[in-house]
């Protein structure tokens, strides 16, 4: 339960953050990554590597020309294609959905324990906006040449690389930054 009496110390947000709450998004972030990686649920990511034979999927391994997207597309088993778009749009953002809430619990715990400018706690917080967002575009354009497929979009394909980096790169400074500051 959320302290309504407490601020915190930058003014960055109205109610403080609970270890109960950080804990709770916590588990619950654990439960979605055990419930979509390990257990052979359908769309889960057991399944889409099963489907794919073994292929890649572009969130694991990011290509950065359109033409190693489509060389990559044209090694998916038609039955694999098909389950990688479902993905996309369930499992793909449910998981990240649930780190997201995890990650900006975690940030706003952090930021209203720690002294900073305010300015500096905005981009803190912004940081796991940003990075789910970035998550959520790379999910579309997946989404898209796939559905497309064997139709080509040469821009989506060839930007998807670079976007997959800079959504790792927002993840990590998503985990990061807080971390260190907090510690």
């Amino acid at each position: 339960m959320v302290n309504k009496s407490a601020t915190s110390q930058n003014g960055l947000l109205k109610y403080k953050t609970s270890k109960k709450k950080l804990l709770q998004a916590f588990l619950i972030f654990l439960l979605v990554f055990v419930v979509t990686h390990i257990f052979e649920i359908p769309w889960g990511s057991k399944v889409v590597s099963q489907q794919l034979g073994g292929v890649e999927i572009f969130d694991k391994s990011p290509v950065f020309s359109s033409t190693e997207v489509y060389e990559r597309i044209s090694l998916f088993p038609a039955e694999g294609l098909k389950v990688y778009k479902r993905f996309t749009y369930t499992i793909d953002i449910l998981f990240p959905l649930s780190f997201f809430v995890f990650l900006l619990t975690f940030t706003r715990f952090v930021s209203q324990r720690i002294t900073i400018r305010k300015y500096l706690g905005n981009v803190l917080i912004s940081l796991p906006f940003f990075w789910f967002a970035f998550d959520l575009l790379e999910n579309a354009i997946i989404f898209t040449i796939l559905a497309k497929f064997p139709g080509q979009i040469e821009f989506a394909a060839s930007s998807l690389g670079f976007i997959t980096v800079i959504k790792f790169g927002l993840l990590l400074l998503s985990i990061l930054t807080p971390s260190l500051l907090f510690i």
